[in-house]
């Protein structure tokens, strides 16, 4: 065998720096264009072909972090973060010897909690992936050694060229490609779960050439070579190359089983190792947690930089401060033993202080918040994770948080962008209506699967047809009792024999008022579930040979990749089972109407038809004769029909961006056809134009029910037929086949070119009709739709489907109302689409409706998204009426630029949510990206920041979850920032007594143990636990939702409120305690440790304050925080604390035995106390928010029915005609949208205002 790389195959690849290195140098086999395998290649004793067959090992690691990188490595990330090395900075800082007063320890000790933590946290999570890796590299796997034997391996050891030989339900070890199995005609069934989440069966078929080849000639070395491309990510996409015997064969995806798939439904398959490792499809495609920084976290950060900014204003007026006094004060203290006081002498001791007064003010930067934030987020994560009002009885999940890092961001969604197939429906595809050369089926009379189930019973439960049933009941004549014996049932059987002709082409419904059949008689394979159509009218036009009928049906049994599989549950039938559900719908309803697919084998597809052909008589008589002679295993049948079978000459799947799919098949009489089904707007394009092929009737007719199907909100397909001469196709099928064995160039790649060849014949076709499937609704969805809008939140629809399709999907689920004012977006040049949304615009503007949808087109989209017409794009998708957008026919792409058009333009916080492969891009493009697990597949739940089983979980997840995350998040930020700011004030005003030195005014430890120990667990525990709003509330007043979206509890406002509140109550303890009680402290450590005690009984308090929700477990913590406090400072003022801070030694025992200490600590804490009473009771009585008001009506039925109609009046809403703001003195919890500068609406606030007049002003806000 020749396995010399020729000179197109040879590309040396880039030299680097790093080649010298053994860790860093390219595998050898690796350094050409083309991977060249030879079959058994580690079994061979030649040194030049293992020289030159070197490939990455089948070792997998998914870890970050080896053991002898982990420390650096994981440092090096942390410090990545701006507060860590904030921190890190005044360490250093602290450690220089003369600058700083605390001690190193001081500023160390809560950095290095800090990074241990993290630290911890991400070592237990890398051993866990570690331990996931451990188990798969110790599987074993059966190689084929030369000679044919079999010896047993680990995964780890395989290598690129050995054979393995793969059993039923197990996982393929590597990518491989399928050289035989244990079916004779080389396929097998493969499941992919573990790759997207579909559990349909899949089929793998192996080179007919490989097929029959035995075990020992397999593994003999260099009996086969493989040239394929290098290892990439795309996971359907391979090309390659099989050289054997002088001759070569085309590989394709369908010949490759890949690492993590599982066999089915197959004994064993022999296979060729290909890639290995992380050069494994499904490694390469790992995608690791993303990091996504939350809308708060930014908020956070841009308020630092202004602490960041006051910090340093603060340091500097203490730095000339100390130079000042240093020069013209010291010197007259004698105690500080200062002999030059020059000038020269006061800046330098100034320059000194300046960094010490940075590391004594660093307190205003809480460093435990981050941790504290990580912590409570995890928290808030496994509370969804845990949530059973997520739970799903059909697939048994819960809702799960991928991330955690934005549980807050769920509150404070703006834009919600979603998919329609999948994910507002259920992608339950059921066949509802169809049309045939312009004649309607299924849509003025149903004759459903479940009104003729009583009769099929009578059969024995098998799905078919009894005769003798039938003549029971009268249904059949004499004379068709002489055809019993056949199990033939003839169009006179059904229809009567005396039926003339012009009977036979009366219209519709003359038809249906005759003796019409009965849809009984069909013997019926697949599941019902997929077909909701049985039309008796159609079966009539089959029997009856109507060319047209018989040609769109026959189409949708055999253009189609679904396999039939013995149904356990009835035995003699078959379910069919895909990859597409739309498939198994079209050849469901193909059954349905009596042209049943039951098999496939290689390139051979059999069809039962109900009519009786010539090809199948033959056939027919056979089955008799076996049936007379009692054959063994023979099986009496009711079948009606002929079986008969179709030759599969060529494939052409379908893809998103063909839009198409197209079989060519030799029929039994030896014509050569291409059938072809895809999308109305492509198929349209590529049919034949010419009159006498597809009629202007027949045009008018078959859009007339295109539109009709779309109103309905069914996915419409046409389906058309060409017939080619032998010539033709030999021609076509050349050039096909080169097409397909060649390797991607600087031109197209090899899919690109078969695509090419392929529509050279995929056009000049019949139309044969159209289908009309139906996909249904998932449950909840309107009820969700309306919910979110209520809470003020934008819908936009992303979709692929048929506009018309989307609009009155968008319809039916609520999402458009009916009232709405539909405004459409359809041209396709720059010119045109500018002069549209001028006319859009200008509409919007006069319109006096409440609500306009946008309906746009993918090509608009695309011309709409330019520069010209960007701005006034966006401008009319914004504008104030509009409230939903719906994009059809939008390809992957174009939906991750729209999201991230929309995310960057608008600065808002957008949500993606989808359930297929095409929403993965728009999913990590928004801010937060929600993945259903659905039938389309895993890949969308596994791309995504948490993933639900259904759309209707939305509401729990952002209404619920999402709007206590965001307001225990808030709460918590301005909480820690309160304490340490208040801590450093107490810092800042000692300055101002001693001297402006650096002297610090707490002892190190003390420092350290207020944010890890005295205030640490309840504001944890409140972040995870409180509740404002039960859930019931949330969903029962989805305004609630509103506050989160304003961003109103935490922003430039409440932060700095909350800054200022701790500076003024800083201030109070500080002279409470330094000035009013100084005269019984004889001591600078005596009233360090009183000041200090009152700080963290007054942060205590002012936690207390802020719960909402009581439980046993947070009161017992504030209780144990201070009893806990008061036991450690009693300790480590005594001999514990004696070698740590022995100018400690005693102090408590002064402060404590001082009755005033008791006095200032209770007047301080009570201050605080009534100071937030004071301001809530004020705001509940005259400007009550909207949380407030739920909270009134938590026990009362009649207060909270009041507020719910006051809240929904439609009355009370006044119709907008200029823009929509924020109402004024609508913070926290209340803000809502009021239109025209919040001016609040006069009219009808419903009963609540009635009855309690001092909040009607605020109702009549809140209905508005």
């Amino acid at each position: 065998e020749d396995t010399s790389h020729s000179e197109d195959d040879v590309q040396e690849t880039k030299k680097s720096c790093w080649d010298c290195l053994p860790c860093y140098r390219p595998y050898a086999g690796d350094t050409t264009k083309l991977r060249e395998i030879v079959v058994n290649a580690p079994y061979s004793q030649d040194p030049e072909l293992l020289s030159r067959h070197q490939f990455m090992d089948n070792y997998v690691a998914t870890t970050r972090y080896r053991w002898w990188n982990f420390i650096f490595k994981n440092l090096y990330e942390q410090f990545q973060k701006a507060a860590n090395f904030y921190f890190l900075i005044m360490a250093i800082i602290t450690s220089i010897p003369g600058v700083s007063t605390i001690p190193v320890y001081a500023t160390v000790t809560p950095l290095a909690f800090v990074l241990a933590v993290t630290a911890i946290k991400d070592g237990i999570d890398d051993y866990k992936r570690y331990k996931n890796d451990r188990e798969l590299n110790n599987r074993t796997v059966e190689v084929l050694v030369p000679g044919g034997d079999t010896q047993v391996l680990k995964w780890d050891q395989l290598q690129v060229g050995h054979v393995v030989k793969v059993k039923q339900d197990t996982n393929f070890p590597a990518d491989l490609i399928l050289l035989s199995s244990s079916e004779e005609n080389g396929e097998c069934g493969i499941q992919t779960a573990n790759l997207d989440g579909e559990t349909n069966l899949k089929i793998r078929q192996a080179l007919k050439e490989t097929v029959s080849l035995s075990p020992e000639h397999i593994a003999k070395v260099g009996s086969m070579t493989v040239k394929c491309e290098r290892p990439h990510p795309q996971l359907y996409g391979f090309e390659g190359q099989l050289f054997m015997d002088d001759a070569h064969y085309a590989l394709n995806p369908s010949h490759m089983l890949l690492r993590g798939a599982m066999l089915k439904e197959t004994k064993f398959v022999y296979a060729l190792v290909i890639y290995t490792g992380n050069q494994t499809k499904v490694m390469l495609n790992n995608d690791p947690p993303r990091f996504k920084q939350s809308h708060m976290d930014k908020v956070m950060n841009k308020q630092l930089y202004l602490i960041f900014i006051l910090q340093f204003c603060i340091v500097f007026t203490c730095t000339v401060l100390s130079g000042w006094f240093y020069v013209n004060r010291a010197g007259k203290h004698w105690y500080f033993r200062i002999e030059d006081t020059s000038v020269a002498a006061g800046t330098q001791d100034a320059v000194t202080n300046f960094f010490a007064f940075y590391v004594l003010l660093s307190v205003m930067v809480p460093i435990s918040l981050i941790v504290s934030m990580e912590l409570v987020r995890l928290g808030q994560a496994v509370l969804i994770n845990v949530d059973n009002r997520m739970y799903d009885s059909e697939d048994g999940k819960l809702a799960a948080a991928r991330s955690t890092t934005l549980s807050e961001e769920l509150g404070q969604i703006q834009y919600i962008f979603s998919d329609k197939t999948g994910t507002l429906t259920s992608n339950q595809m059921a066949f509802e209506k169809c049309s045939i050369a312009g004649v309607m089926y299924g849509g003025t009379e149903k004759d459903t699967i479940g009104v003729n189930d009583s009769k099929r019973n009578k059969s024995g439960g098998d799905g078919s047809f009894d005769l003798k049933s039938q003549h029971k009941d009268g249904l059949l004549t004499e004379a068709d009792r002489s055809h019993e014996h056949d199990g033939i049932i003839t169009p006179h059987h059904l229809h009567g024999r005396h039926r003339d002709s012009d009977e036979m082409t009366g219209d519709r419904q003359h038809s249906r008022a005759t003796r019409i059949p009965d849809m009984s008689t069909i013997d019926v394979d697949g599941d019902p579930r997929f077909c909701n159509m049985s039309d008796p009218a159609l079966l009539f036009k089959l029997l009856e040979g109507d060319e047209a009928a018989r040609s769109y049906v026959l189409a949708l049994a055999l253009c189609h990749t679904v396999s039939a599989v013995t149904d356990i549950t009835r035995p003699g039938k078959v379910i069919y089972q895909g990859e597409s559900t739309d498939e198994i719908a079209l050849v469901t309803m193909a059954s349905f109407h009596g042209v049943r697919f039951v098999s496939r084998e290689r390139d051979v597809v059999t069809l039962v038809l109900p009519w009786v052909t010539q090809e199948g008589q033959q056939q027919h008589n056979d089955s008799k004769g076996a049936a007379a002679s009692g054959g063994p295993g023979h099986r009496r049948s009711n079948t009606m029909g002929s079986r008969v079978q179709f030759k599969i000459l060529q494939i052409m799947a379908f893809s998103s961006d063909r839009k198409r799919m197209a079989v060519i098949v030799q029929y039994p009489d030896g014509s050569i056809r291409v059938l072809i089904k895809g999308a109305d707007d492509v198929m349209e394009r590529r049919a034949s134009k010419d009159p006498q092929v597809n009629s202007p009737d027949m045009w008018k007719t078959t859009h007339s029910h295109l539109f009709q199907f779309s109103r309905e909100g069914l996915r419409v397909m046409l389906v058309g037929e060409r017939v080619l001469d032998a010539k033709s196709y030999q021609e076509w099928s050349k050039r096909y086949a080169e097409a397909s064995e060649s390797f991607a160039d600087k031109g197209d790649s090899r899919q690109e070119k078969m695509d090419r060849i392929a529509g050279e014949i995929e056009k000049d076709f019949k139309v044969l009709g159209v289908t009309a499937i139906e996909d249904k609704l998932q449950d909840g969805v309107p009820l969700t739709l309306k919910l979110l809008k209520k809470a003020g939140i934008k819908i936009w629809v992303l979709t692929g489907d048929k506009q018309n399709t989307a609009v009155n999907i968008g319809k039916s689920c609520g999402l458009i109302g009916w009232d709405y004012q539909l405004e459409y977006l359809r041209a396709t040049t720059p010119e045109d689409v500018m002069k549209e949304l001028k006319t859009i615009k200008q509409h919007l503007e006069l319109s006096d409706k409440q609500g306009a949808a946008l309906m746009v087109t993918g090509a608009s989209l695309e011309v709409g998204l330019e520069d010209k017409t960007q701005e006034l794009l966006f401008e009319v998708m914004n504008h104030p009426i509009v409230r939903v957008v719906v994009a059809s026919r939008m390809s992957p792409k174009q939906k991750a630029r729209v999201v991230t058009l929309v995310k960057t333009k608008l600065h808002v916080v957008t949500l993606a949510v989808g359930d297929g492969a095409n929403d993965v891009s728009m999913i990590r493009a928004a801010h937060v990206g929600v993945g259903i697990r659905g039938k389309e597949g895993m890949q969308a739940a596994n791309s995504s920041d948490y993933a639900i089983s259904k759309f209707r979980f939305l509401t729990q997840l952002l209404l619920v979850h999402g709007t206590l995350s965001y307001n225990r998040n808030a709460i918590l930020i301005l909480y820690f920032f309160y304490k340490n700011i208040m801590m450093a004030v107490q810092q800042i005003y000692f300055v101002f007594v001693c001297g402006y030195s650096s002297e610090e005014v707490f002892d190190g430890y003390m420092l350290n143990t207020f944010n890890l120990c005295w205030t640490a667990l309840p504001i944890l525990l409140f972040s995870v636990f409180d509740r404002p709003a039960n859930v019931d509330e949330l969903l029962e007043f989805p305004q609630l939702y509103l506050s989160g979206l304003h961003g109103d509890l935490f922003n430039f406002r409440t932060f700095w409120i909350s800054f200022f509140e701790a500076v003024v109550h800083g201030s109070v303890v500080w002279l409470m305690t330094w000035y009013t009680a100084h005269d019984m402290f004889d001591s600078y450590w005596v009233s360090s440790v009183a000041t200090y005690t009152v700080v963290v009984l007054v942060a205590n308090t002012k936690m207390a304050m802020i719960t909402t929700t009581w439980f046993w477990f947070n009161a017992l913590i504030i209780i144990l925080t201070v009893l806990v406090y008061f036991g450690f400072i009693y300790l480590y003022c005594g001999p514990i604390g004696f070698s740590f801070s022995p100018w400690l030694f005693g102090v408590i025992q002064q402060v404590m035995a001082r009755p005033m200490f008791y006095l200032v600590a209770l007047w301080l804490c009570i201050s605080v106390f009534l100071q937030d009473y004071l301001v809530y009771y004020v705001q509940r009585i005259f400007n009550p928010t909207l949380l407030m008001l739920v909270q009134e009506c938590r026990n009362d039925t009649s207060k909270k029915q009041d507020l719910i109609y006051a809240l929904n009046n439609k009355s009370a809403r006044r119709k907008s005609t200029t823009t929509y703001t924020k109402a004024p003195n609508a913070h926290t919890h209340g803000a809502l949208l009021t239109p025209n500068g919040g001016r609040n609406n006069p009219g009808n606030t419903g009963m609540m205002g009635a009855k309690y007049p001092q909040h009607e002003a605020k109702l009549k806000m809140l209905a508005t």
